[in-house]
């Protein structure tokens, strides 16, 4: 009797024993990736490396890259010998402003091989110095100046400017945003004197002239009578447009 209740217990015992489920085993290295996994690293304090954190340090912009077109205008510049030119470093801004290949125009070379500055010496893409000094060169130098009168400096009052157009909050980029645009106040000359091309009191025909060359050279122009923010001076760029579309607004009177 004694016998069979030790082996009933025995029996009741090993069967409980072998129901039970086996503890997992143990990882092989207790590092704290194996005790921790799911726990979030506290994040650096500012002062631990001297520096913010990398999230508040705005990534460095990267310079537009120079194309082959951006070359041959810089080439073209060079070739027709009609700048002082000064090649500059690419520029880069917000909102894809930019310039690849810029240079700043210092002076046009007229035909007898005179020099007249610009002031001051506006940063442009080449293909837009190219047109700027052949529209000087060609065309404005030689209607103002006369027998007794010679152009001595030619006014310039913006180029190169990353902002929206006229300067108004939240408007489209400004083709000056990309160096494709100049503003001309008008030109100097020797021994005093001034002429603004803005003046609605200036000669109608000479007027007339520098309106018709610079509407042949630009895509854009706008001046007096435009649109309201060109009242004082005559912006012109080379804005590349659907069908060739062109602007010429200049009011002469």
């Amino acid at each position: 009797m004694r016998r069979g209740l030790l082996l009933c217990l025995w029996l009741v015992s090993a069967t409980v024993c072998s129901a039970a489920p086996a503890p997992p085993p143990r990882p092989r290295e207790f590092g704290p990736q194996s005790l921790l996994p799911d726990i979030p690293i506290p994040p650096e304090r500012p002062g631990d490396l001297g520096r913010a954190p990398d999230s508040a340090i705005a990534p460095a912009a990267t310079p537009p890259a120079a194309t082959a077109a951006d070359g041959a205008a810089c080439a073209a510049l060079t070739a027709k010998g009609q700048a002082v030119a000064e090649k500059a470093a690419p520029v880069v801004g917000e909102r894809g402003c930019g310039i690849a290949a810029p240079v700043l125009l210092r002076a046009v070379v007229l035909a007898d091989g005179r020099k007249i500055a610009l002031a001051p010496a506006p940063l442009m893409r080449c293909e837009l110095a190219t047109s700027v000094a052949s529209w000087l060169a060609e065309d404005v130098v030689p209607v103002l100046e006369t027998e007794h009168r010679r152009v001595a400096r030619i006014d310039d009052l913006d180029a190169y400017d990353c902002r929206g157009r006229n300067k108004q909050p939240g408007a489209k980029l400004s083709e000056h945003g990309v160096g494709d645009a100049i503003d001309f106040a008008g030109v100097s000359f020797a021994g005093g004197g001034v002429l603004r091309f803005a003046d609605k009191g200036n000669d109608i025909n000479v007027a007339t002239l520098l309106r018709t060359s610079a509407c042949v050279r630009f895509t854009t122009v706008l001046g007096p009578g435009s649109d309201g923010f060109h009242e004082s001076h005559v912006h012109l760029d080379l804005e590349a447009r659907r069908h060739g579309g062109r602007i010429c607004q200049w009011s002469l009177r």
